[in-house]
């Protein structure tokens, strides 16, 4: 049996499904690998097979919700047909994605260690904009979308998909 399986299947993607339930149900401050492996029926002694500790727990959780989204996004961009609608997709694998996993929009976007340049979903969308717009502007007018330091139309493009998080939070 591989480590990241278990007689239910896998522990870890179980443990973090369990843990963002935990977290949107009673925060983060009230989050334990005890209690966690209890919710699950586990051993205490069973999370720490996967995470040294429940800051290496919560970081894992961001790498998993961050991994699918950025999953769902990728797919989206290689699989538009239509170079005109690639923006389109991506907002329409956005907006679902998050719809679909409501408790990986409170997590992620409630935490303030996302290095957004650097951040893969980011980065990937930051691309696919200037790439759209490479296309679709004349080359004389592109200073205004260059994309050194602060782009606002790539910012502003992620914000509009995400524009409401904090009040929401």
């Amino acid at each position: 049996m591989s480590p990241d399986s278990y007689h239910h299947g896998n522990l870890k993607a179980e443990l973090i499904e369990k843990g963002l339930e935990f977290i949107a149900n009673y925060g983060t401050e009230n989050l334990s690998l005890r209690k966690l492996a209890d919710s699950v029926g586990v051993s205490p002694a069973a999370p720490y097979a996967h995470f040294r500790n429940k800051e290496a727990f919560l970081s894992e959780v961001r790498d998993y919700i961050t991994d699918q989204f950025y999953s769902i996004l990728k797919d989206a961009s290689d699989h538009c047909t239509d170079p005109s609608r690639i923006l389109m997709d991506l907002g329409k694998s956005y907006v679902f994605f998050f719809y679909k996993n409501p408790l990986y929009y409170r997590f992620l976007f409630s935490i303030d260690s996302i290095d957004i340049e650097n951040y893969p979903p980011f980065v990937l969308f930051k691309s696919t904009v200037e790439n759209v717009l490479k296309k679709i502007w004349p080359r004389d007018k592109r200073r205004f979308y260059s994309c050194k330091g602060d782009c606002p139309l790539v910012v502003g493009s992620w914000t509009v998909n995400n524009c409401d998080n904090k009040r929401r939070g």
